[in-house]
């Protein structure tokens, strides 16, 4: 389960950090398509594309599908070689949903929320790159994260230690939709940010999987509202959100707690030094430490 998360988390990153940039490929596209045919043009483009290379001479359907395709195929080849996929028949596994008892209080099901979540804007702004409009971009961005993180929960499912879990699929489900819905409603995407942050809690494996130094948080964003012109209070934000302690290590005690919180919008900031791909990551990632929180204890 953890090498998993890393290896999903990881690739998540990467996305947000490489995706929210106009490729030169579309942007010939549409130079191409604003102009006039002529008999000179299919032998520039041929060249053009040959310069390019074949991943970008593909259409964008083609590209989609490939994107899709791959990602599955690399987890289900790094499961083969690493985890126990195909160690067993197909079954399922309860693991609970947010319950004291439950395999890691809850937090694993807000990891597979947010990873969707993310996976889902990164592979939207991705597909709006290669020419696709901000709606289909959004659902097919949606789809093609819910349909990889599928794939994962398949191996699961071949695999003696872990087991198809129908709540990781439904919180999978609930990532992607939310995705949907903020694209569908700017306003509310201008208000509100869902987030996880990373702190140095205990002892770690690595930075991805330790639930354990994780809070998982829904972020609303003064700046959002057109009505608080005072400067100083645009960028405050606050915060609440949950997080378990325990679950992930030999600890005998464990603990599920919510959290309220307040801190800085630094997102806000770095947008307005222009620096566009920065602020897009911290709508997704708290800067560890850069939140107040008080919490209150479940067990």
């Amino acid at each position: 389960m953890k090498i998993r998360n890393r290896f999903l988390k990881a690739t998540i990153g990467l996305c947000i950090l490489a995706l929210f940039t106009p490729s030169i490929s579309s942007a010939q596209q549409n130079s191409v398509n604003s102009g006039n045919t002529t008999a000179a043009q299919p032998s520039l483009n041929y060249e053009m594309n040959d310069e390019q290379g074949w991943w970008s001479s593909l259409p964008k359907e083609r590209k989609m599908t490939y994107t899709v395709i791959g990602s599955a195929a690399a987890i289900g080849l790094w499961g083969l070689a690493t985890w126990d996929y195909g160690s067993s028949g197909f079954h399922s596994a309860d693991e609970g949903m947010f319950g004291e008892d439950s395999k890691y209080g809850g937090a694993d099901k807000l990891g597979h929320f947010w990873a969707t979540y993310a996976f889902s804007d990164a592979l939207t702004g991705l597909y709006k790159s290669w020419g696709y409009d901000t709606r289909k971009a959004n659902n097919y961005g949606a789809l093609s994260a819910f349909l990889v993180q599928f794939a994962m929960e398949f191996g699961d499912a071949t695999s003696e230690t872990q087991g198809f879990s129908f709540e990781d699929i439904l919180f999978d489900g609930i990532g992607a939709l939310t995705s949907v819905l903020m694209s569908r409603y700017p306003e509310l995407d201008r208000k509100i940010d869902f987030r996880v942050e990373y702190i140095f809690n205990v002892e770690i494996n690595n930075i991805f999987d330790d639930y354990s130094n994780h809070f998982y948080s829904m972020v609303l964003k003064l700046d959002g509202f057109d009505s608080i012109e005072n400067s100083f209070l645009k960028y405050l934000e606050f915060s609440g959100g949950y997080y378990t302690r325990g679950y992930d290590t030999d600890e005998v005690d464990r603990n599920r707690s919510f959290f309220a919180g307040i801190s800085l919008n630094f997102s806000r900031f770095f947008y307005q030094q222009d620096w566009n791909k920065t602020g897009k990551v911290l709508e997704y990632l708290q800067l560890p430490y850069s939140s107040l929180k008080v919490s209150h204890d479940l067990d």
